[in-house]
């Protein structure tokens, strides 16, 4: 957490020995400009999803999918630390020995106390991805109806922001491509799904045409 307590002024002011110490020329040097680039983007990440931060904080058993489903359903850290076991469980794909991970950590007082020292430093603490949608609405909505797969990777979203934003609308998202696939969101760096959808004439949406259908709907 300290490192969010770095100013630019420290930084660039910081000396840093040569990479090659015995060398004739090698002497210590500021980072100036470097110093200033790394602050900007300490300070960019403050702004990160919640996700990226459940992940960050290296609970055992939580990976990078585990973060973004307690994000997305519980919200804010606070309700990720507080939840008893049988809640924590409740969420779509929390186990047990996930759920028990969680737990530990959170019972912790030095886990509690970096969380709140990031928190005082403007570490954003909530979700941002949109809220899960209730199984009840799940054919209801504009896309009612339609299947979607998503593949290669979202400038502006994530998978699990993008999925969210579909079943919001009443889309059903699933994992592959096949003859009952209504459209394929292709991010960059597309793999063989997009080749796949190609052979089906399974219409194509890329990122900017996936957000203009979002949005408009």
């Amino acid at each position: 957490a300290d490192i969010y307590h770095l100013t630019a002024s420290q930084l660039e002011n910081l000396v840093v020995a040569p990479r090659e110490p015995r060398s004739e020329r090698a002497v210590p040097r500021k980072l100036g400009k470097v110093g200033r680039n790394v602050v900007e983007q300490i300070e960019r990440s403050k702004r990160n999803d919640l996700s990226r931060l459940i992940y960050a904080l290296g609970i055992r058993h939580v990976g990078e999918k585990a973060g973004a489903t307690l994000a997305r359903y519980l919200r804010t850290m606070q309700a990720v630390l507080d939840s008893p076991v049988e809640k924590l469980q409740s969420v779509p794909d929390i186990g047990p020995v996930v759920a028990a991970s969680i737990r530990l950590f959170a019972d912790e007082p030095r886990n509690r106390e970096l969380v709140a020292r990031l928190a005082d430093a403007g570490v954003n603490m909530t979700s941002q991805a949109p809220e899960p949608v209730p199984e009840s609405s799940e054919h209801e909505g504009p896309l009612a109806g339609k299947a979607f797969v998503l593949t290669g990777t979202l400038a502006s979203m994530s998978r699990e922001e993008a999925k969210a934003a579909l079943e919001r609308l009443g889309a059903r998202v699933t994992a592959s491509v096949s003859k009952k696939t209504d459209y394929l969101v292709a991010g960059s760096d597309a793999g063989s799904k997009l080749e796949k959808a190609r052979q089906l004439g399974i219409e194509t949406l890329d990122e900017d045409a996936f957000r203009a259908l979002i949005m408009r709907e």
